[in-house]
């Protein structure tokens, strides 16, 4: 499965110019100031760039997780300050420790056992006091039902919640989004998204 991911992604980064929310950081990111300031950043499944570039521009030391190397190549090509790293982290799991840890529209294509090893290894490896933000397409939509029989993790906000009830919670929201993902008609699908943002306390 690894492989045809690989695949897929190095596909459309190759064929796009910016594949993913125009090279936009997702609101989470953008929100993160008003929690933290600074610090190392672990990007986990963070394609070409669009939360890194953003996040390295405002001071944060970055590194970027990825299985594409067609994306972080062109990370690399926008900024040498931000550390990249191919790696699948279901498998290879985090080295390090970091005050910040993003999953952003990456977790929905792992098994759920894998996508909560990830969250408890971005837990594990988050600083006291540090911010984990996820963003993740959840149980509501055509791309849920698509995958409906395939234990890939979809989570609602209740299983968010559940995982990080001893952490703080500073942003817990279900909304609406476009898939990159089209229908049997050629149409891009809707599905719900959850976004979490908590902070460390112990």
């Amino acid at each position: 499965m690894i492989n045809k991911l690989k695949e897929q992604y190095d596909s459309l980064y190759s064929s796009n110019e910016v594949t993913f929310g125009g090279g936009r950081p997702i609101d989470s990111v953008i929100d993160l100031d008003k929690y933290i300031g600074s610090g190392t950043v672990l990007d986990i499944g963070g394609g070409e760039g669009r939360n890194a570039i953003y996040l390295s521009n405002k001071g944060y030391d970055v590194t970027v997780l990825d299985i594409s190397e067609v994306g972080l190549g062109k990370i690399k090509k926008v900024s040498e300050r931000i550390k990249t790293k191919v790696s699948d982290v279901v498998n290879d799991g985090i080295d390090g420790m970091y005050d910040i840890v993003v999953n952003s529209f990456v977790l929905h294509h792992m098994m759920e056992k894998d996508a909560k090893k990830v969250i408890s290894d971005s837990m594990s490896h988050t600083n006291k006091g540090g911010v984990n933000i996820i963003n993740t397409f959840s149980d509501d939509g055509g791309l849920y039902k698509r995958n409906i029989d395939s234990e890939r993790f979809y989570p609602s906000e209740e299983v968010l919640k559940e995982i990080y009830y001893e952490w703080d919670i500073k942003e817990l929201s279900t909304r609406y989004t476009t898939t990159f993902a089209k229908d049997k008609n050629g149409e891009r699908m809707k599905n719900s998204a959850v976004s979490i943002i908590a902070i460390k306390k112990n």
